[in-house]
């Protein structure tokens, strides 16, 4: 989660925790904990297959800030875009990630509703994810 953190803190002037947390201050990205962590993938704990999400929270005055917001981060390539900045980030950790899709909805964190875009992360590598 760490170094899934790491990467998306690549992204200037996005704020990243590597882990849930019960307050956000947008821009800011999220690791959730995984959805799904496999073992033994392939033969003699060969490797972990691991599912997880990071979200994505932004705010803005209007409709349109709030779309721009969102929208450079869920973009499959450029600076800002969560996909190029995880699928691109070297480490130890894993041996591939791979970001799968982006969900939009809002969000509501201590009773305040953020747009957010979740992106579904696939990483895959040999223990210590």
């Amino acid at each position: 989660m760490d170094e899934l953190g790491a990467a998306c803190d690549t992204i200037d002037g996005l704020r990243v925790t590597a882990y849930p947390e019960n307050r956000v201050n947008p821009p800011q990205a999220m690791v959730s904990y995984p959805r799904r962590y496999s073992y033994d993938s392939t033969f003699d704990r060969g490797c972990e297959d691991v599912e997880l999400s990071v979200v994505v929270f932004v705010g803005g005055r209007d409709a349109q800030s709030v779309r721009n917001a969102i929208g450079q981060y869920v973009d499959g390539i450029g600076g800002t875009s969560v996909k190029e900045a995880v699928e691109a980030h070297v480490t130890t950790a894993w041996d591939i990630a791979h970001v799968m899709d982006a969900e939009f909805t809002i969000a509501t964190v201590a009773g305040v509703e953020y747009q957010s875009a979740i992106f579904r992360v696939r990483i895959v590598g040999k223990g210590g994810l």
